[in-house]
């Protein structure tokens, strides 16, 4: 985030929950940014633009909805999606940002898109992904995540048109520290929740809503305000 217009701690996190227990079913995929605007930057920005408004927070918000299927050695998981909710929502405080984001309409679309991980210990590394659409056909990365000692990370992206290879190109220009994601096993009766924002007394967790709404979960811990798909910890001063 660049620090002459973001807060430090506006971060952007992805979040890929599936069905437990089984080979395949139900998947989705949710991308949230959380944005907080430095004071500065809201100060020049209602200089040189008087009272057109600005809020301080902003959530931008992308749900993919799909399904998954987990190979027999239960290392490689595919992830197919064709349908995605997107939505912004703004707000100059914490509490009406959380309830804007419970009543913003979603914008609905339909898409083609997969994600192929493999899953070792408490990390799943994403070594494939794809997009199709009509007019750009079907496009895919395959990572290959080296090691210094030996060779380095590089990604080969391959495009095809009517399942005919039209061009490939390798690459190690990539943020391969994004292909590392963090697994959770959570346990079925306890609420599980992510810390996404933090500054000062004030704390935001995002909650995971398919991963929660699967069971009867405990209830959010004493001082923590419920919002949505989100806890709000605000301290007293």
């Amino acid at each position: 985030m660049n620090s002459s217009f973001f807060k430090e701690g506006s971060s952007h996190f992805r979040f890929i929950e599936w069905e437990p227990g089984k080979s395949t079913g139900y998947a989705e995929k949710i991308e949230l940014s959380f944005l907080a605007y430095d004071s500065n930057f809201l100060s020049k920005v209602k200089q040189e633009f008087g009272n057109e408004p600005f809020e301080s927070y902003k959530i931008i918000w992308n749900k993919k909805v799909g399904k998954f299927k987990k190979e027999e050695s239960e290392k490689r998981i595919l992830f197919v999606y064709t349908e995605s909710y997107s939505s912004e929502t703004k707000g100059n405080t914490l509490s009406p940002l959380l309830e804007n984001k419970t009543i913003t309409i979603e914008n609905k679309t339909q898409i083609e898109e997969f994600d192929i991980f493999e899953l070792g210990g408490d990390t799943g590394q994403l070594i494939e992904e794809g997009i199709r659409s009509e007019l750009g056909g079907d496009n895919r990365w395959s990572h290959s995540l080296g090691s210094m000692e030996f060779f380095s990370s590089s990604t080969v992206f391959t495009k095809q048109e009517n399942s005919t290879i039209k061009s490939e190109h390798v690459s190690s220009h990539y943020d391969y520290l994004q292909l590392r994601y963090e697994w959770n096993e959570t346990e079925s009766d306890k609420l599980f929740f992510k810390l996404v924002y933090k500054d000062n007394n004030t704390q935001l967790f995002f909650v995971p809503p398919y991963t929660n709404g699967l069971t009867s979960k405990t209830k959010e811990p004493f001082g923590y305000k419920r919002i949505g798909d989100f806890l709000l910890k605000e301290e007293m001063k």
